[in-house]
């Protein structure tokens, strides 16, 4: 099951079009991600993190100030010391992004340091299954903005 995390859109995530910036989009699936983590008692900083090392992430309508956006992510795949987090972002029920990120348990120096048991267990009670869009019914967008 897909974590779901809420946010209004705020004037300062828009671009000089007015609509969000694609950066912005990224910023809010990985504030999803941060908000599970807490949620599921895994520190995000302290001892190390979790950089990202791999994110790709397709945009499919805009989205404007005032708007909210509708974020579920989960961790479809869980390895030694990586998490592959999939994720779809939508408003009012259309898909307007979608994509997945890599992040890497770290300890202090940057190393990649193996995931504890706890929070693998932790990870693996939200996993998903199938596309995030589909696991909620959101309907995605056939319109591709420039």
């Amino acid at each position: 099951m897909s974590h779901i995390y809420q946010r209004c859109v705020q004037f300062a995530d828009t671009d000089a079009a007015g609509v969000v910036h694609f950066s912005r989009l990224l910023c809010y699936a990985e504030e999803a991600e941060h908000d599970l983590l807490r949620r599921l008692g895994i520190p995000l900083l302290g001892n190390g993190g979790w950089p990202r090392v791999h994110v790709d992430c397709d945009y499919l309508a805009p989205v404007r100030p005032g708007e909210s956006v509708e974020v579920a992510i989960y961790p479809e795949e869980i390895g030694r010391s990586s998490v592959l987090w999939t994720f779809a972002v939508s408003v009012s029920g259309t898909e307007v992004a979608r994509g997945r990120m890599k992040t890497v348990c770290v300890d202090e120096q940057g190393s990649p340091v193996e995931i504890r048991p706890e929070w693998r267990r932790e990870l693996e009670s939200v996993g998903g299954s199938g596309d995030v869009s589909l696991a909620r019914g959101v309907r995605m967008s056939a319109k591709h903005d420039a």
